[in-house]
């Protein structure tokens, strides 16, 4: 398309925008993020308008007001930018888009659940019998796909990110849990400088984390023979103040090849920036099929216990079914007329919320009940 002449980025993103979140969302059968759907929509709005684009400006301003004009009821996530808590039962979210959406959907008003006697289950903590890998992702921003496509379950891998470079309380976790459970950390990251920093943080002592113990790292990352194949959009990185030399022997220090560090540094002279390509330049349906493929050929796969754990939780289950089923024949022979609740109940909470603040109303109830004398 021939450069219009004083066409506005917000004319330039009308053009494109739905075309991009189409693209970006699969047609609209997963969540996109926001700067994915920038990556798709730039390189037009960058060529009609002839002015570079920043990816604040589209993700806060271009496609949160396209969205409100348009009255478009897309599946647009954004990053969590802060967490809410619950009283009480400690119900935490990160307060992003899509961790919002879910909350307010399940809202709903005080219901009795029926006293009852619960299946037997299986109550672990960490790796053993749950998970056999663990995925590190640089960036948050994936979250709402992973969730929606449940590759956390259907691989029985635990997730964990972080905003950037690997934080050192991330590092010691992965430090101590991989290497007393045997099981492998996977690496997702960029292609860029970044990248293989993050990369090397994670399998190598630094000046801030020694590791303690040696664990097995697999790198799932975006590579250049990936970006190429899948013909994703670069970008420029800025390093006015780094030193080429500096950069480039980090680089090689990082595991970096001499085929990825020239698509690197191809600009390097001129523009004082290295090239990278983001996770976020793949559509939700690259990205998912990107990352499947990776975990396919790193080995990962679904846990299946051993005969010893697996007969003894077959034994709890069947134990389970069968005492549900006396239990729902006691029930019948329960009278709900003994049930009959004081008259002046809503004092005696109200007494003991005022002895005991930090109860919530149905602890309080259940404290009044259990404190009434036992029946002969």
């Amino acid at each position: 398309m021939t450069r219009e002449r004083g066409i506005s980025f917000k004319e330039a993103a009308a053009q494109i925008m739905e075309e991009a979140y189409l693209k970006v969302s699969g047609n609209g059968a997963l969540p996109a993020n926001a700067r994915q759907i920038m990556y798709a929509a730039r390189p037009h709005i960058q060529n009609v308008t002839g002015k570079p684009l920043g990816d604040a400006y589209f993700t806060q301003t271009l496609l949160p007001d396209y969205i409100e004009e348009y009255g478009v009821t897309w599946d647009v996530v954004y990053d969590a930018r802060g967490h809410f808590t619950e009283p009480h039962d400690g119900e935490s979210f990160g307060v992003g888009t899509l961790e919002v959406r879910n909350y307010l959907a399940g809202l709903r008003d005080p219901k009795v659940v029926d006293a009852a006697l619960h299946q037997a289950e299986v109550q672990t903590s960490g790796p053993s019998g749950s998970f056999g890998a663990v995925l590190f992702i640089e960036k948050e921003g994936f979250d709402p796909l992973l969730k929606a496509t449940h590759i956390a379950e259907r691989f029985d891998v635990a997730i964990m990110s972080t905003k950037g470079m690997s934080v050192v309380a991330a590092r010691a976790l992965a430090d101590e849990m991989c290497h007393e459970h045997e099981i492998p950390l996977l690496l997702l990251h960029d292609f860029d400088k970044a990248g293989f920093s993050i990369k090397g943080t994670l399998q190598r002592d630094t000046r801030r984390y020694e590791f303690q113990n040696s664990i097995t790292t697999i790198d799932l990352g975006l590579s250049l023979e990936d970006a190429q194949a899948m013909r994703l959009e670069s970008e420029h990185q800025y390093h006015p103040k780094g030193r080429k030399a500096a950069l480039i022997a980090n680089l090689r220090e990082n595991g970096a090849r001499a085929a990825e560090i020239a698509f690197m540094f191809a600009d390097f002279d001129r523009l004082r920036s290295t090239r990278r390509v983001e996770l976020n330049a793949m559509t939700s349906p690259q990205f998912i099929a990107f990352l499947e493929r990776k975990l396919k050929e790193a080995g990962v796969a679904k846990i299946v216990p051993n005969e010893g754990l697996l007969a003894e939780v077959y034994g709890g289950l069947e134990r389970g079914r069968r005492l549900q089923e006396e239990l729902d024949d006691l029930k019948e022979e329960i009278d709900d007329e003994d049930f009959t609740a004081p008259k002046d109940l809503r004092r005696r909470v109200a007494a003991l919320l005022k002895k005991k603040p930090a109860l919530r109303w149905d602890a309080a109830l259940a404290e009044i009940i259990k404190s009434r004398p036992a029946r002969n």
